[in-house]
């Protein structure tokens, strides 16, 4: 089978292909993993220093800090956003088949 002829036809019936450099992906894919543990530590970093503030500091405190990490929630979704728009970029849509595109044999 050849890879080059293979391609994807979606809900609504366009067909893409996915125009990516394997060591591009793979890349891509440890930045992916990177983020995604900082993110998890950055969350849990925020939660520790709000249990700490409560015990501490008392309510003020730890209502301040664990607004604080509510607002580092997000970061543990960063990296699959990024991924899934890093994903559809890569597609390339076709309405016509390409002229790049290698024949049948």
């Amino acid at each position: 089978m050849d890879e080059r002829r293979l391609y994807e036809v979606g809900a609504a019936g366009r067909a893409w292909t996915a125009r990516e450099d394997p060591e591009s992906r793979a890349r891509r894919l440890t930045r992916l993993r990177w983020l995604f543990a900082i993110g998890l530590g950055a969350n849990a970093a925020t939660w520790t220093l709000a249990g700490l503030a409560f015990v501490l500091g008392g309510r003020a405190w730890g209502a301040g800090f664990g607004i604080l990490a509510l607002l580092t929630a997000p970061l543990i979704l960063a990296p699959a956003v990024a991924e899934a728009a890093a994903r559809l970029k890569a597609r390339r849509r076709h309405a016509t088949r390409p002229a790049d595109f290698p024949p049948g044999d």
